[in-house]
């Protein structure tokens, strides 16, 4: 599953809630920006509304919000069963976990810098 397809995930059933979400944002911007830059501001949140629509194949909206209100499933979809013919990886054994430590660096004091002789 690749990064897209998450998107695409995260946005089905919400496309209302996000272009909301787009158009306060964008008003808060408008706010603060000086004026001449403001259809920049519009610009860019239409553009980001479109590609909220292009994500989920959604056809593009009004202005005025639609009166139906999709919700997400209740129960998440269920994981896929492993296949037969993958084998498992055999279990590590307890003494391949654990790292070694050389035996210079466990005789000399913590924070001293390495010993340069043989």
């Amino acid at each position: 599953m690749g990064f897209m397809d998450k998107v695409k995930g995260l946005l089905e059933g919400r496309e209302k809630h996000v272009k909301q979400g787009i158009d306060k944002v964008s008003d808060v911007v408008e706010r603060k920006v000086p004026t001449q830059h403001r259809d920049k501001v519009e610009g860019a949140a239409a553009k980001a509304k479109d590609m909220v629509d292009d994500l989920t194949d959604a056809p593009a909206t009004a202005a005025a919000p639609s009166a139906t209100v999709t919700t997400p499933p209740s129960t998440p979809p269920a994981a896929p069963a492993p296949s037969a013919a993958t084998p498992s990886a055999p279990a590590a054994s307890p003494s391949a976990a654990t790292p070694t430590t050389p035996p210079s660096a466990a005789t000399r004091p913590a924070g001293s810098p390495p010993s340069t002789e043989p």
